[in-house]
């Protein structure tokens, strides 16, 4: 099986309101073996219930949280550029593509002061601080691009101050009061391309499986990803990384590495290029 090829360097700015240009970009999504089964027969699900989730209010009864967040940007499905992000969280290694067209908002660019500005003078400073129904008049809307300037605010403001300051506990409700907005006009997922949190997918038809990369055959190479701060240091690149698993000799290996190919060929058949 041949390597995949490294992802397509992601433009370093996106101003206003366009969204991230994600075609032929490849993309990275890591998880356990279990779910690469699941995903691998059924594809992409929303596993991340919400805590008013009936059976989540059983399973939570029973010591089972497992589903109760759905990851730093809210709830979906992640992806991420860098596939050693990937696999800290799980073992198991996805190259995906997003649907053509899909609609990404990046949240690693800071908000446009001029924009909060303008809307500080026309609403007042509680524009910042609160929902913008509890602030705007009635007959008013917020346009795209000032929904993308408030959502990168609230992120910003949450991002920088989650450990140290109380008060931006409030800036992360407010920060997925902006996602419901954005849903509205069409953006499908928001994110870091290339950071450990990734993009998240909104709608989990706008992804595509393409090919299972790898599956760490052993416990060491798992173990190797298991730290973020680490996992930048062992291999140059993922070449190198698929080279070491199929050297692999233990009592693992082999079924691992089969089971990687007989995923691939199921997923040749059943989306031929």
């Amino acid at each position: 099986m041949p390597p995949p090829q490294p992802s397509p360097p992601i433009s370093p700015s996106q101003d206003g309101p366009d969204p991230l240009d994600v075609t032929g970009k490849v993309f990275f999504h890591g998880t356990s073996k279990r779910n690469a089964r699941k995903i691998l027969s059924g594809g992409f699900r929303d596993w991340s219930w919400t805590a008013e989730t009936p059976l989540l209010k059983y399973m939570a009864k029973r010591g089972i949280d497992r589903w109760m967040h759905g990851g730093f940007y809210g709830r979906g499905t992640y992806v991420t550029c860098n596939w050693r992000s990937a696999l800290y969280f799980g073992p198991v290694l996805f190259r995906v593509e997003l649907q053509p067209g899909t609609r990404i908002l990046r949240l690693d660019i800071p908000p446009d002061g001029k924009a909060l500005d303008s809307l500080k003078r026309e609403f007042g400073k509680g524009i910042l601080t609160k929902s913008p129904w509890k602030v705007m008049p009635a007959n008013k809307r917020l346009t795209l691009d000032e929904a993308i300037q408030l959502a990168r605010h609230h992120v910003n403001r949450y991002e920088s101050g989650r450990w140290i300051n109380p008060h931006a506990q409030k800036h992360e409700k407010l920060m997925f009061d902006m996602r419901n907005i954005l849903v509205r006009y069409g953006i499908q997922g928001w994110g870091e391309p290339s950071d450990l949190g990734g993009i998240v997918i909104f709608a989990t038809d706008r992804l595509k499986v393409r090919e299972v990369a790898l599956s760490l055959p052993t416990e060491d190479l798992r173990r190797g990803f298991n730290d973020v701060t680490t996992v930048a240091d062992r291999f140059p690149s993922l070449k190198a990384l698929i080279r070491t698993c199929f050297t692999a000799r233990n009592r693992g290996a082999a079924n691992t590495l089969r089971w990687l190919e007989k995923s691939n060929e199921e997923l040749r058949e059943r989306f031929p290029s």
